[in-house]
């Protein structure tokens, strides 16, 4: 019986699930004993993994997202939907003074306009900011505008998600796909939605779904198949940068955490004691 299903997010096409498994499981327990304030056992977690479905070939860790050839498999439509996200997420002194920039020299496939906004969002968040936000981007986007890759995202959480979870756990991208499942499997019911460092509040991410409201005007301002939703975010979280989800959804319980230098990442998200919390709140029994 498995009551915890987490699915993950942008990023992890060379890695799987038995992988994942092992350092989500051991965060979470270090999240649960924090709440719980005694020694816990790993929980019993499965992973819906799907990371081979939404492959990036750009995806060079040694090569600058500024660099000219990374941009090369960028088309126009794709560029000024990136463009338009960043808008969103900058405010108008950061677009003027990003106006005022200087124009980059040797960016001749990257619009300057774009090379000028990654740089505001380089200033805001940090040096790795702007290749998590890129690369955040296109695997959300692939998935909301390639139906044939959704379909098989989709599937492979719904064959992971049996009638005995409980709780689902979604970062990143993976809170977009676990609100997926939530939407279109109203007939399984969940103590606890459990979303971290999520982009759900992005208008890219929202002009795109299904629903984006779904749920939203329900009596308790959650979908009603969920007994509760907690988001938990890092304020210096890029991918989270939209803000609180309870502007979306009344009913969300967010959360802040601060997870330092690494302000995206799933482990420092799960090993909080406000994730144990929500997990154990609607789960009392799982430590007992």
């Amino acid at each position: 019986m498995t009551v915890l299903v987490g699915v993950h997010g942008v990023g992890h096409q060379q890695a799987g699930r038995h992988q994942l498994l092992a350092r989500w499981s051991l965060a979470l327990a270090d999240g649960l004993e924090r709440a719980y304030g005694a020694t816990v056992a790993v929980p019993d977690l499965d992973i819906a993994f799907y990371g081979d479905l939404v492959w990036q070939h750009h995806q060079d860790r040694g090569k600058g997202v500024l660099d000219g050839g990374v941009w090369e498999e960028f088309d126009d439509d794709e560029l000024r939907d990136l463009a338009a996200s960043m808008r969103d997420l900058i405010g108008e002194h950061e677009l003027a003074a990003a106006e005022q920039l200087p124009s980059a020299k040797g960016y001749t496939r990257v619009p300057q306009a774009i090379v000028r906004l990654l740089s505001v969002l380089d200033t805001r968040f940090g040096p790795t900011a702007v290749v998590l936000f890129v690369s955040q981007f296109r695997q959300v986007r692939r998935y909301l505008r390639e139906p044939l890759v959704k379909a098989e995202v989709d599937a492979r959480v719904r064959g992971t998600v049996g009638g005995d979870c409980r709780v689902l756990i979604g970062h990143s991208l993976g809170s977009v796909v676990a609100f997926e499942f939530v939407r279109q499997n109203p007939e399984h019911r969940l103590d606890l939605l459990l979303t971290l460092g999520s982009p759900l509040g992005l208008r890219m991410v929202r002009e795109r779904m299904a629903d984006p409201g779904h749920g939203s005007s329900a009596i308790w301002g959650v979908p009603g198949n969920v007994s509760h939703w907690v988001n938990v975010r890092d304020v210096h979280d890029p991918v989270a940068c939209a803000g609180d989800l309870t502007t979306w959804w009344p009913g969300v319980v967010d959360r802040h955490v601060v997870n330092q230098g690494d302000a995206h990442c799933a482990e420092r998200y799960l090993g909080k004691r406000v994730c144990g919390q929500a997990i154990l709140a609607a789960v009392p029994d799982l430590v007992a």
